[in-house]
């Protein structure tokens, strides 16, 4: 069945507009958060949250067997990840790859284990990494669940935007000018954290990070200024990611990498074509 079968239909007209919804939210919430995180070169914190995701679910899955609270159970831990890494980071003896790389697969370790004696090898997991292959999954709870923690991540993000461009650009002179810089790299930790769980199910948590990362990353290939680069990314997350959806409901195959491929293709050919203009003016200018 086709996108506009889908789309005839009443009932599969309703689940693709609240599959879609959500993905709407995650992506811009994502492409946002990725630009800090890309600038402050903390892009390895979103992967290790999303490889700590994976475990959340775990514990998720073995608090609450029926599934209805798996959101509520998995937030508070990825954000006690989030804080936990920020600390050992910027306090501990141990670098901060090194922790990140230390948690992540520690929490890996006890997702894989907690899935494999509660209810083995089976979708749960593979959805949890992967994201899930059907759009069937998303719930009425899961859309108003992500439309309000969606909303809280951007207001926070805008009512914050002078602090955390300045925490973001340089945090020992925001420091000095007295904005809390500590406090506010932990706001992005907890908004990124917040917006790594409500994703997972659709996304995964292997395919995440990529949604936080890729649509900075082409923003600054295309934009100089933060804000010309947060809208891009922004704009370029939510046309990526309905690109990736229709593919995905069209084909047949997870959402995820779907969403993911579309966005890495979009960034190689940006790539070229700002490597390419580039060569053009070096040349022009000779």
């Amino acid at each position: 069945m086709n996108i506009l079968e889908m789309l005839s239909s009443p009932l599969l007209f309703k689940i693709i507009v609240r599959a879609a919804a959500v993905g709407v939210l995650v992506s811009l919430s994502a492409s946002v958060l990725g630009v800090t995180m890309v600038l402050r070169r903390m892009s390895m914190i979103g992967d290790g949250l999303a490889h700590a995701g994976f475990g959340a679910l775990a514990v998720a899955t073995l608090l609450d067997s029926t599934g209805n609270f798996t959101l509520e159970i998995s937030i508070p831990i990825v954000m006690l990840t989030a804080f936990l890494l920020m600390y050992v980071s910027e306090r501990g003896k141990i670098g901060g790859d090194a922790a990140i790389s230390v948690v992540s697969t520690a929490m890996m370790t006890a997702g894989i284990i907690i899935f494999s004696l509660t209810t083995g090898y089976t979708s749960d997991m593979c959805s949890s990494l992967f994201g899930s292959a059907s759009v069937l999954t998303i719930t009425d709870k899961d859309l108003y669940l992500s439309i309000a923690l969606s909303a809280a991540v951007l207001v926070l993000f805008a009512l914050f935007y002078n602090r955390i461009f300045a925490v973001t650009f340089d945090e020992s002179f925001a420091a000095a000018t007295g904005i809390r810089a500590g406090m506010y790299n932990m706001l992005i930790s907890a908004l990124v954290s917040v917006t790594v769980v409500i994703g997972m199910k659709l996304i995964g948590s292997v395919m995440i990070s990529a949604i936080i990362v890729f649509p900075a990353l082409t923003a600054m290939r295309l934009k100089k200024s933060f804000r010309g680069v947060i809208f891009t990314a922004a704009c370029h997350a939510v046309v990526c990611f309905i690109i990736g959806f229709v593919l995905a409901c069209e084909l047949d195959i997870p959402v995820g990498a779907s969403v993911v491929a579309v966005n890495l293709t979009v960034y190689v050919l940006v790539s070229a074509f700002t490597a390419h203009k580039n060569r053009k003016k070096i040349a022009s200018s000779v």
